[in-house]
C-alpha cells in the first residue's frame, strides 16, 4: 500500500480520507505459462479482473471508496510465468477513527485502515505484509496536513475470529 495523499481528517464524522495505490499478490498455478524468449511476465488490464480467481478484499472500517477511472481504470494485473499474481489499483477511501480528544489540541490519534476477507474464512486466505512487513506501507513525501502531523506509518496482523 503507497498512500498518496490524505485529503481530509474529520474530528466531528471521526473519519480520514485518503488516496492510495492497493497492491495484492497471490499465486494461482491454473496461470502459469510457458516463458518465451523476452516475456517473463503478462501485464493486463482491469477487464481481466473479472476473468480470474481475485481475493474478495474489503476495508472493514470503510465509510466510503471510489475506484480511480480517468482516462481508464487505473489497475493492473502482472501475472508471471509461475503463476504468480500482482494486482495493482488506486482507491480513494474514507474509513472511521475513533478519536480520543480529551487532550485537544495536543492530541495523537491513531487512524487505521482494516483489511479482510469478506467470505473466505482463514482456512482458506491468509493476508501477510510482504517480505517481515518492511517496506509494506509507503507514503508520499508530498502528503501535507494544515493541522495535522503524521508521525509515522506502521502494519500490523491481526486475526479475528468472526461468527458466521
Amino acid at each position: 500500500m503507497h498512500i498518496i495523499s490524505i485529503s481530509s481528517i474529520s474530528e466531528v464524522q471521526m473519519d480520514f480520507t485518503c488516496d492510495f495505490y492497493f497492491r495484492q499478490g497471490w499465486r494461482d498455478t491454473r496461470l502459469s505459462f510457458e516463458k518465451s524468449p523476452g516475456i517473463d511476465a503478462l501485464y493486463v488490464g482491469a477487464e481481466v479482473s473479472d476473468r480470474i480467481w481475485v481475493p474478495d478484499t474489503f476495508f472493514a472500517n470503510e465509510k466510503s471508496a471510489q475506484f480511480h477511472s480517468a482516462t481508464t481504470p487505473n489497475t493492473f494485473i502482472r501475472i508471471t510465468s509461475k503463476g504468480e499474481i500482482l494486482r495493482s489499483i488506486r482507491l480513494t477511501v474514507t474509513t472511521s477513527c475513533p478519536m480520543n480528544l480529551q487532550y485537544f489540541p495536543m492530541d495523537r490519534q491513531l487512524c487505521t485502515i482494516e483489511i479482510e476477507s469478506y467470505g473466505y474464512s482463514m482456512a482458506d486466505i491468509m493476508y501477510k505484509w510482504g517480505i517481515d512487513g518492511k517496506g509494506s506501507v509507503g507514503m508520499s513525501d508530498q502528503v501535507e496536513l494544515p493541522q495535522f502531523k503524521v508521525k509515522g506509518l506502521k502494519q500490523l496482523q491481526k486475526i479475528e475470529y468472526l461468527s458466521t
